[in-house]
């Protein structure tokens, strides 16, 4: 089954019919650091598209389904900076704070005041209930649902057609195009980027069926458009197997990985 949710007051309602018939939920955004298997998914997908923005004072405040171009410009139509690095950054918004999401040295954290959550009631909780670390919050574990999201910035002067292009062309120089979900591997250190390891393996360019580690950077896996989520989560292995008996270091999955629980 597949939802789209436009009205947030609606969730309750999809959510209490799930837990009637013992249906399983994944619920997900824009869909950009997420992959679903093979055989579809046995449940329930709901897909947040609810995206109003409005700001108030210095605060940017979104739905979660509300994509970074439209956020972004709000903040800049308001004169509020602290979202440059995000320029270009695919997915929404409610998906960035799931996965604490970050760009050139700042992550959502950094500029997160609060959200409005659903887990049994609706209620909205600040930067303590995420427990953020590097790209990960308890909403990982606990699996509440994020409806709208609020933004702290500092008032400043903007100037989007300047501030848009350096930041774009460091991701496009450094980032493949095509189809992928992003970067496959959380990195393990600061000092040990997850594509350098997978690189210094010599795996750019290894291929399984229509999937392959990108030759511009090891820690996109790339889908050619004929490629399966079997394939890449065979590469993904290959790719922890080599890392592991090279440096001794345990990669682990930054793409999240849908797979069946009930709510």
């Amino acid at each position: 089954f597949f939802y789209e949710l436009a009205d947030v007051d609606q969730l309750e309602m999809v959510l209490a019919a799930a837990r009637e018939d013992n249906v399983a939920v994944f619920i997900f955004g824009g869909g950009s650091n997420v992959l679903f298997l093979d055989e579809g998914y046995p449940g329930l997908v709901i897909r947040v598209v609810a995206n109003e923005v409005h700001v108030e004072e210095n605060c940017v405040i979104a739905e979660a389904g509300a994509k970074w171009p439209a956020v972004i410009a709000a903040a800049h139509k308001a004169d509020l900076c602290g979202l440059e690095s995000f320029e270009g950054l695919p997915g929404t918004l409610g998906g960035a704070v799931v996965g604490n999401a970050g760009c050139f040295g700042t992550e959502i954290k950094d500029v997160f005041a609060s959200a409005i959550i659903y887990d049994d009631e609706v209620r909205e909780v600040g930067p303590e209930y995420f427990e953020f670390s590097y790209r990960w919050s308890q909403i990982k574990k606990t699996r509440d649902v994020i409806l709208s999201v609020k933004l702290c910035l500092d008032k400043g002067e903007i100037e989007p057609v300047k501030a848009c292009p350096d930041t774009m062309a460091a991701r496009f120089e450094k980032q493949p195009p095509g189809k992928s979900g992003g970067s496959f591997f959380k990195n393990p250190s600061p000092d040990q980027p997850a594509g350098k390891l997978i690189d210094e393996c010599g795996l750019k360019g290894h291929q399984i069926g229509g999937s392959k580690i990108s030759e511009k950077h090891a820690n996109f896996f790339m889908n050619d458009g004929g490629g399966t989520a079997a394939e890449l989560l065979e590469l993904g292995e290959v790719a922890k197997s080599a890392v592991r008996e090279k440096f001794g270091v345990e990669l682990k999955e930054e793409v999240m990985i849908a797979r069946a629980q009930t709510v």
